[in-house]
């Protein structure tokens, strides 16, 4: 049987059924009177005997737990010992799962005796129980193996000294205590200059670590035997601590004492063992990543190479100053004669010196590298007095390259990572050529999204598979549960149906003291939630019942609480306070902020009476039940607290936006997410916290004194920069800054400082581990079952008081507007009156019912749902099917006469309403002018129906797509070239003005106007014909008329509508929006607290002030605050401003745009700057003078985690709906085809082998070039054949290159001399395979490119492209068959490239767009920031390369900057040569909107194509691949167990053959019951043929009949090529052998106590006798 695995929705969907699994599996328990049966019944035994938990059980009548007695065990047991080892060893048994080191004691073993835990005691696991160990169980009935003989030789079992130690141990405070000594030793390692008594605290914890080690040696042994100290890895962390620790006290380590202190903190996995257990499953998945992981650095290598050889020194060249008027010189020597204004040789000089001179270079004001320029067309170019001169370092401290492979390869991680990689773009462009753009395009999205994606869909599978574990744990020990309760109902049953009186009346009473027993014990389950002193205290001071006027008193307060309104009230109070709390601003009069006082103790004294109320409606003890009311209360003493306490304000304040989260379902689910994460992912995210703290306390020990000594290589005044490691919170901070995405910057500081390789490998370890830890929470926490439906409880799965209130509202105000409506229907409507009241009274009855249900002693005081349900009955059921299957038939059959006349005539032009109003419109088709009329329509219904037509739109829409290109600030001055593009203009819109008109003859207006995309095509008509009007009558230069035509950019959205592809996926993205408005409001919610906790924190605290001239900051002693700053411009000094900056909390607006920023951008360094040096209100900023302000943005980065996730989970919750729940998401039917058919070309069609020439020569040299090993050394040369590129430098010699060009020659003629061996071997059948082919072509490109490389250079294009191609070959590694999984990976990434088509094409007519907009909008928008003389929006390429560059979200905000600034930042006079446009100011709003809109949709659209690729990774993982490497693995793994080539081998042998095979046919052991239901044919002897168990195998992997078949057949005669066919017949199967054996055992069972039974009977009739006798 083929196991298929869950597709992604499938998995999705079940969540909460394996969340309820999990849980229900953790409430399993048998009471003590089924446990006492369970061990001491032997008919319970026996029905339970062929269970796997039979072996685990003890025997009946013994003992479960005993004490472990070495000392007097005989020679009898010892025998029994040594004859279960040899049986274990034959049978292959393994040990229990459910007995491991570590893990609970299974549930029908019940709860040990108090006395004996933490106490030896004997095996329960029937592996161990033939050696020498023994257990202990700790409290919670964990399991603790240990070794039976002497720890270290000396103590026994029973000696106290081992005793102790085993006691000590094992006791969780020994832990507890050993947890808290590291956490204080962590706390002492945080300290920058520690006091003088540190010393003698590390003696004290090296002497507790010490202990702790002796403890674990003296209770486990140290290394002789099993489950001793050094057997366990993680106790060798205490061997490197105690030796470092002493070593340290006679050597200095330096840099080394990281290895003293990481292994403390490491201390702390093993003391958990849920820690141990994730640490565990993240080392698996590693494991799997293997394959993808390799695949990474092969494409990262190939990148890296071909960068290299694209823009190896490229980011040398230099704006240098110019001495000379002649050419440019060689760069080759090195001493140049220079010349004097007349012309004459002047004396020499170095000419290489001069262009390494910084200070000939040319810097832009504020930066720290030269300005780079090119010498192409579309390259920087330099300022008047520069040329541009290839001399100088490279940017960044020279780090910043492709001069060399390693650098190379560097730069390419950095691109993917998209870390900062709009500069390394910008750099390159500027030295390049805005041309090689496309280079970048194909890298970073087919080529880095490529990689991205396809780890992403590994991790992700990955984590699915975390609870696989625990699921199939969880299901077994329910089936085991479930036959446990099953044996003892039928044993009971058996026993009743005895019919002894005397055994009867016994066990009806033991049965009544069982069942009294259980009541007790369930009623006291249920007591014990409160202890009895609790409970009279609860009674005396918490349950309020005075006298009747207080209990009447209380029942009307309770009426008045619960009602619906009560909590509309309040819901309305708190969303009017938030809003309050929102106007806070700066600066704010004194007026206002008054009225805010007043308004914060109106919402106190509101909340403080809702509280009140309710105690006194409820009680306390009513009213601390509910967990809202606990939080409520909590706000309301903070207030209270605040208002008591001066200058303290603002945290009740912003806790009561989370008092939303109780009659707001999807913000509670929010909640509860976070709340259930921290619960249940509490092992992962104290592993993350762990590893944060390592890195943070390696990076201050490795790079702290680096930091202080070599500062000034850094920082030109030699103090140090902001993000540095000399202390543990800035390391901590720069460590916080890497999880967020941003390492290269701290990087090249690190390797300036410290050195390269130390800072290579230590930023290498935290990006990728930490990318790693936050990946697999990321995804754990999405994938997991807790985070589903389960999560919203049942108060939020019914309507609560406020949806009831709410809707009785809405029915009031429908009734009233229904009864003030115009009454033309009469009576009719009367009636209609009456019924709705009738109804609103029925539903406010049932309301008021449920209400007065309620008691102050419930739980949850709010009303019941109201629900809207219709009692069907079951022949009301059957009638209803029978209609529905009737009126299905008859529409069926009417579709079907009417679908050619449906198909060839146009509809109705108009509607019904229409034709009613104005009759005149609806004439007679059957005659006259109506003919006509019609016969016109059916033509112009054929004419837009015409595929051609289809064809010329489009056609159209690209050409005005086109012309739209050349309005840039360039076309006023090309007459020609705007006349043209006017006149086009004019002619695109009266094409798509008669394009409509023919769609509303021929479609007519009803069927036009109902469709969304006729309705954007003529939307963006209009506007095309209001431009035109515009022109034609001179009103073009209208103010509102130019804001009108910049959205004629929105034309290219018309081509969305003309492709398939792209309508699936604005139509799925459509279909989305109303399940992501509720997570975008709730994550608007979550802004808007750190908007007002920013507000309150920082408003008017980033204001500064600035000299322009100086362009530097006033400092804090010269400049205090903006009344000294003000005094300053006051003495005439121009040059001086009071300035904000542009991102600030100045007010909840300013707010949400800096957390948009925040969010959406990981360049946050401003605002963290900013609040960093912020000080007082109005003081001048201070370096780092308030830098524990950065916490405020790490909690903001922490809920941008859980938000991303939320918004995700509603995406997928979108997707996985029946609409769009299929594995072919975003795909239309004809590439849902290609998708299947590439899965069926790739994955399901062996391919054909070449046949084994005759000729003796060729035979030979075709098993030469056929095996194994030709292919290795191929596959080996090939890698070789990189190492000339990757050797390359920048700094060659001509030696070096004229070694690497004969190395690369030689690599040709050796592929030369493989193609031509090939093709004497194979003959023309060389060219059947694909391989073969792309070789030859490769081997042919090569030989162009060494003979003919010079003429190709010259009149083509450049050579550097020829060497890359060599690397092509490389893919010839995928045809290994140790590349299985990466072509797997390859395939899923090729199936969802339909999708990705999509999604891409979709993607880029939004960038055209918004290129186009932006040309429109911004193109005299001043300098600055990210805009300057190559990027800006003057052009549509530079529009184009800006949009790019912001479609990743990364430094948008640096092209956003310029456009919000306002005058005097700008001027709005600034005149343009030879144009009409004034100003070269931005307009704030506009580019705000421009750039969030964008920024949105293309993260939307991002965050699509890496789901459709996990979604295709998930679809195709169950999917496998059988082909001839497979069948020749089989057949040699035979062999081993058939040496004489038999074609047969023992039945007996099955299992560990199995075991012997390699994946996919493997089946591992302990496969026994898999093996019995295969159902292989047996032969005489007990023997099983190898055909038949190949066959069987490979229907475990495949489900195509046919490809099974051709698999059988090519196995048969690789068998029959080696041996002769065997004639026998099968004479039984292995399924058929095992029912005989259980046959024969149940009647030997049978006949054994019918034996008994008889024995039985004579026996007592002998006594009878004997008895009788006497008594005569």
């Amino acid at each position: 049987m083929t196991s298929r695995k869950m597709s992604f929705f499938e998995f999705w969907r079940s969540k909460k059924e394996r969340g309820a699994l999990l849980e229900a599996a953790n409430q399993l328990r048998l009471r003590p009177s089924q446990q006492r049966r369970l061990l001491g019944d032997s008919g319970v035994r026996a029905a339970l005997q062929n269970t796997r938990m039979a072996s685990l059980l003890p025997p009946v009548g013994r003992d479960v737990f005993r004490r472990f007695t070495q000392g007097h065990e005989d020679e009898e047991m010892r025998g029994s010992r040594k004859k279960n080892k040899e049986v274990l060893e034959k049978d292959g048994l393994k040990p229990a799962s459910e007995l491991e080191a570590g893990k609970p004691l299974p549930f029908f073993y019940g709860d040990p005796p108090p006395k004996l835990l933490n106490t030896p005691l004997e095996e329960l696991d029937p592996y161990y129980q033939s050696q020498e160990t023994f257990i202990t169980l700790s409290k919670g009935n964990i399991i603790h193996r240990f070794n039976a003989e002497p720890a270290c030789y000396l103590l026994s079992v029973s000696s106290p000294l081992r005793t102790a130690a085993i006691k000590i141990l094992n006791h969780s405070l020994f832990s507890l205590f050993i947890i808290v000594t590291i956490l204080i030793n962590c706390v002492f390692m945080t300290m920058h200059d520690p006091p003088a008594w540190i010393k003698t605290a590390e003696y004290v914890f090296i002497a507790i670590y010490t202990f702790e080690t002796l403890i674990k040696v003296m209770g486990r042994g140290f290394c002789v035997g099993k489950f001793t100290f050094l057997r366990d890895p993680w106790n060798w962390l205490d061997v490197v601590v105690i030796g470092t620790a002493y070593l340290a006290e006679f050597v200095h380590f330096g840099k080394l004492s990281v290895l003293s202190t990481v292994p403390r903190v490491l201390k702390l996995i093993p003391l958990t063992s849920g820690l141990r257990m994730t640490v565990g499953a993240l080392v698996q998945s590693v494991k799997r990543l293997a394959g993808i992981i390799v695949l990474m650095v092969f494409v990262l290598s190939v990148f890296a190479v071909v960068s290299m050889q694209l823009f190896m020194g490229s980011l040398r060249q230099k704006c240098i100053m110019a001495l000379w008027t002649w050419s440019t010189p060689t760069f080759g020597s090195d001493t140049t004669p220079d010349y004097d204004d007349s012309g004459n040789e002047a004396t020499a000089f170095d000419f290489r010196e001069f262009i390494m001179n910084e200070t000939n270079h040319y810097y832009l004001p504020g930066q720290l590298d030269a300005l780079l320029c090119g010498n192409s067309s579309d390259a920087g170019v330099c300022p008047e007095g520069f040329r541009c001169i290839r001399g100088g370092g490279n940017p960044t401290y020279g780090y910043t390259n492709y001069d060399s492979f390693g650098w190379s390869l560097l730069t390419m991680f950095r691109l993917m990572t998209q870390d900062f990689w709009e500069n390394l773009v910008m750099l390159t462009l500027r030295a390049k050529g805005k041309s090689y753009l496309i280079f970048f395009m194909l890298v970073v999205f087919p080529g880095c999204f490529c990689l991205l994606s396809l780890f992403l869909a590994v991790v992700t599978m990955t984590s699915s598979e975390w609870e696989e574990p625990s699921i199939a744990e969880a299901k077994r020990n329910q089936e085991e549960f479930r036959q446990i309760v099953q044996a003892l109902k039928t044993r009971e049953e058996e026993e009743q149906a005895a019919g002894r009186a005397d055994v009867s009346e016994k066990q009806d009473g033991e049965t009544k003291t069982s069942h009294e027993e259980e009541h007790a014990e369930e009623s006291g389950d249920d007591r014990r939630s409160c202890p009895p002193c609790c409970s009279i205290l609860a009674d005396l001071f918490l349950k309020w019942n005075c006298c009747g006027c207080w209990r009447w008193l209380k029942q009307w307060l309770n009426a008045f609480v619960m009602n619906p309104f009560f909590d509309l009230g309040i819901v309305i109070c708190l969303i009017i306070n938030i809003i309050f709390i929102a106007m806070v601003h700066y600066p704010m009069s004194v007026d206002f902020e008054m009225h805010l006082s007043v308004a914060h103790l109106v919402f106190t004294a509101i909340f403080t009476a809702e509280m009140v109320l309710k105690l006194v409606a409820m009680d306390p003890y009513g009213y601390f039940q509910v967990s809202w009311h606990i939080f409520d209360s909590i706000i309301v003493f903070l207030a209270l607290l605040e208002l008591a306490v001066a200058d303290v304000e603002g945290l009740s304040v912003l806790l009561r936006v989370f008092r939303l989260a109780r009659w707001w379902p999807s913000f509670h689910t929010y909640l509860k997410i976070i709340w259930s994460s921290l619960r249940a992912l509490k092992n992962l995210i104290l592993l993350l916290i762990i590893m944060v703290f390592i890195f943070t306390m390696s990076g201050m020990q490795l790079f702290q004194k680096d930091y202080k000594d070599c500062v000034c290589r850094i920082a030109q005044d030699c103090e140090l920069p902001r993000w540095h490691m000399n202390d543990f919170f800035n390391t901590f901070l720069l460590i916080a800054r890497i999880f967020s995405g941003q390492w290269i910057e701290t990087l090249w500081d690190c390797m300036e400082v410290s050195g390269q390789a130390t800072c290579l490998i230590f930023f290498m370890m935290v990006v990728v581990i930490v990318n790693l830890l936050m990946l697999n929470l990321f995804l754990t926490l999405l994938l997991a079952s807790f985070n589903s439906d389960n999560l919203v409880g049942p108060e939020e799965k019914r309507k609560n008081n406020m949806h009831i209130a709410v809707s009785r509202v809405h029915r009031a105000v429908k009734t009233w507007i229904l009864d003030h409506s115009c009454t033309l229907q009469g009576k009719k409507k009367n009636v209609n009156l009456d019924h709705a009241a009738v109804d609103s009274q029925e539903e406010d009855r049932k309301d008021n019912l449920a209400l007065s249900s309620l008691t102050a002693e419930q739980r949850v005081p709010i009303a019941s749902a109201e629900t809207d349900f219709e009692v069907k009955m079951p022949e009301n059921e059957e009638k209803e099917k029978k209609c529905d299957g009737v009126q299905k038939h008859l529409d069926v059959q009417q579709d079907a006469d009417s679908k050619d006349h449906k198909g060839n005539t146009p509809e109705d032009c108009c509607g019904d309403k229409c034709y009613r109003c104005c009759p005149f419109l609806d004439i007679d088709t059957s005659q006259g002018g109506g003919r006509v009329w019609s016969n016109f329509r059916r033509s112009c219904f054929f004419i837009v129906r015409n595929k051609y037509f289809e064809l010329f739109i489009i056609f159209i829409i690209l050409l005005s797509s086109l012309a739209l290109v050349f309005e840039d600030i360039h076309l006023p001055q090309h007459q020609v070239l705007k006349m043209v593009v006017e006149t086009a203009d004019q002619v695109f819109t009266y094409l798509f003005l008669l394009e409509m008109l023919l769609k509303w003859i021929g479609y007519g207006l009803k069927k036009y106007f109902t469709d969304a995309w006729c309705w954007l095509d003529f939307l963006i008509l209009d506007v095309f014909l209001v431009c035109l009007m515009a022109n034609m009558f001179g009103f073009s230069q209208w103010g509102a008329i130019q804001s009108l035509r910049t959205l004629r950019a929105l034309g290219p959205l018309r081509a969305l509508s003309r492709f398939q592809g792209s309508r699936v996926v604005v139509e799925v993205l459509v279909f989305s929006i109303p399940f992501m408005i509720d997570a975008v409001l709730v994550l608007n919610v979550i802004w808007l607290f750190f908007s007002i906790a920013g507000v309150d924190l920082f408003a008017g605290k980033f204001e500064y002030c600035f000299n322009e001239t100086a362009e530097e900051y006033f400092l804090a002693d010269a400049v205090d605050n903006k009344s000294d700053c003000i005094a300053l411009i006051m003495m005439n000094m121009t040059e001086v401003r009071w300035k904000n900056v542009k991102l600030n909390y100045d007010n909840v607006l300013n707010g949400f745009q800096s957390l948009m920023h925040l969010a959406a951008s990981a360049d946050l360094m401003d605002l963290r700057y900013a609040a960093a040096d912020s000080r007082q209100v109005e003081s001048q900023p201070v370096y780092e003078a308030n830098q524990y302000t950065s916490l405020y943005f790490i909690f903001f980065s922490i809920s941008s985690f859980f938000s991303l996730n939320f918004l995700i989970r509603a995406i997928i919750n979108s997707l996985q709906r029946d609409k769009f729940g299929g594995k072919y998401v975003f795909m239309t039917e004809e590439q849902q085809k290609f998708s299947k058919a590439a899965k069926t070309k790739f994955f399901r069609r062996p391919q054909t082998p070449v046949p084994r020439p005759q000729s003796l020569c060729r035979a030979r040299l075709f098993d030469l070039l056929t095996s194994v090993y030709f292919e290795v050394f191929m596959v080996v040369l090939i890698c070789l054949n990189m190492v000339p590129l990757i050797v390359e430098t920048n700094d060659d010699s001509w030696k070096k290159e004229e070694i690497l060009y004969w190395f690369r020659f030689l690599f040709i003629n050796i592929f030369i001399i493989e193609f031509i061996l090939k093709i004497t071997a194979f003959g023309w059948r060389y060219f059947t395979d694909g391989w073969n082919i792309f070789d030859f072509l490769l081997v042919i490109c090569s030989i162009i490119s060494v003979f003919f490389a010079d003429i190709i250079e010259r009149y083509m294009f450049t050579s550097a492209l020829w060497p890359t191609l060599r690397l092509v070959r490389i893919v010839r590694i995928l045809h290994l068959s140790c590349a299985r999984d990466i072509r797997k990976l390859l395939v899923a990434f090729m199936m969802s490239l339909p999708a990705l088509f999509n999604i891409c094409l979709v993607f880029l007519v939004i960038m055209f767009t918004f290129s186009i907009l932006g040309m429109f909008n911004f193109p005299y928008v001043t300098k600055g920031a990210g805009i300057d003389d190559m990027y800006n929006f003057e052009t549509f390429w530079s529009s184009l390369t800006c949009m790019f560059m912001t479609s990743t979200s990364t430094g948008w905000f640096g092209f956003l900057l310029p456009i919000m600034n306002t005058p005097p930042d700008c001027d709005p006079w600034m005149e343009h040569p030879g144009l009409t446009v004034r100003g070269d100011c931005g307009n704030e709003p506009t580019g705000t909107i421009f750039f969030t809109t964008y920024v949105i949709l293309t993260f939307v659209l991002v965050l699509h194509l890496y789901i459709v690729v996990v979604l295709q990774a998930f679809s195709s993982e169950d999917i496998e691949v059988l082909c001839d490497d497979d069948l020749r693995r089989f057949y040699k793994t035979w062999r081993k167990f058939d040496p004489e080539d038999s074609q047969f081998i023992q039945y007996s042998k099955l299992s560990d053959f199995c075991d012997a095979l390699r994946h996919p046919l493997r089946i591992p052991k302990p496969n026994t019951i898999k093996l019995i239901h295969m159902d292989l044919p047996l032969f005489p002897g007990d023997k099983i043929h190898c055909v038949d168990v190949f066959a069987t195998l490979a229907t475990q992997v495949l489900d195509d009949s046919e490809e099974l078949g051709t698999l059988k057949a090519r196995m048969e005669e690789v068998v029959t090529a080696n041996s002769p066919k065997v004639s026998n017949e099968p004479i039984s199967s292995t399924l058929q052998r095992k029912q005989e054996e259980v046959a024969a055992k149940v009647i030997q069972r049978a006949y054994r106590k019918h034996l008994q039974h008889g024995d039985t009977e004579e026996t007592a009739v002998q006594s009878g006798d004997s008895g009788g006798g006497a008594l005569v």
